[in-house]
């Protein structure tokens, strides 16, 4: 099982990050069914040399607004945590791909995505990811 924790302290200092927890005792691992896949296969490790729009594609499919926003982000930021894209241009990539992003660009997408804690904003009108971003890819 996987969790997330996210401990503050006396001094505001945020502290964020991920465990597996392993069954101790006689408790028992639930049972997988055989034969099953994953949702959608490659979305484990996304491959971020892929083109913008062959990414979104591989990656985005069958998910909501939120992680498709998520998931355009890590693609234009290298995936990497930290790195601020401007919403100009992340709308701009985004209603270049309406037949893959479903639709036009809807600003509640950053808000979600935020709430979600997968994005955060360093500041006004610019977006980065955040470390546990990989989230999005799993919902």
């Amino acid at each position: 099982m996987k969790v997330r924790v996210v401990v503050t302290d006396d001094g505001g200092n945020t502290f964020e990050g991920e465990a597996t927890l392993v069954a101790v005792g006689g408790a028992r691992s639930p049972r997988r069914k055989s034969g099953g896949q994953s949702r959608v296969p490659g979305r484990t490790s996304p491959d971020l040399s892929l083109p913008v729009r062959a990414f979104v594609k591989r990656h985005a499919k069958g998910l909501g607004g939120p992680q498709k926003f998520t998931v355009l982000l890590a693609r234009l930021s290298g995936g990497k945590a930290g790195v601020a894209v401007g919403l100009k241009e992340i709308e701009n990539v985004w209603n270049r791909m309406k037949e893959p992003m479903g639709g036009r660009f809807n600003s509640a997408y950053t808000t979600r995505a935020k709430d979600n804690g997968w994005v955060d904003t360093p500041k006004t009108g610019y977006y980065a990811l955040r470390s546990g971003w990989a989230e999005a890819l799993e919902e």
